[in-house]
């Protein structure tokens, strides 16, 4: 049985570990307290509240808004694929519509566009969960199948 209703279960092995890599692998998002609100094929979304720690003055730092889209959207390129392999990000935009307090509730999610040879495209959002106000978009581009052999460069 799942936490919520909009997470597949049994999640496909890809959605598994990219969940797994949000909640509890990654050690900022996991003093975020990132708890996954839905799971499909090439979808994510995630609730979070950022911490007074992450604040410039009064508000969420931006930085960590660009962080967790970032994340996100690779998590979501993740999601559309039908094995885990590396990824990386090679261009992330991000806009800014308002600032948020700490310790407000966000929901975070981010879609899979489309992957064309071995690049994706990625689209997401950061919105206040009770308003629904936008905080934050990006759009990323990522690398797939990033890994290659070791080379010395000495």
């Amino acid at each position: 049985m799942t936490e919520h209703p909009d997470i597949p279960s049994p999640l496909s092995p890809v959605q598994q570990a990219a969940k797994a890599f949000i909640e509890s692998e990654h050690p900022l998002f996991s003093n975020l307290g990132l708890k996954a609100t839905r799971i499909s094929e090439g979808e994510i979304s995630f609730r979070l509240t950022v911490p007074v720690g992450y604040s410039d003055g009064d508000y969420v730092h931006s930085g960590i808004m660009a962080i967790m889209l970032d994340t996100i959207l690779g998590n979501a390129v993740w999601t559309s694929l039908d094995r885990f392999v590396p990824i990386a990000t090679i261009n992330l935009k991000t806009d800014y519509f308002s600032k948020v307090a700490p310790d407000t509730p966000l929901i975070c999610s981010g879609i899979c566009e489309g992957i064309r040879d071995d690049v994706a495209y990625s689209t997401g959002r950061a919105m206040i969960e009770k308003s629904g106000e936008l905080v934050a978009m990006a759009a990323g581009t990522f690398m797939v199948g990033t890994r290659s052999k070791s080379k010395s460069r000495l």
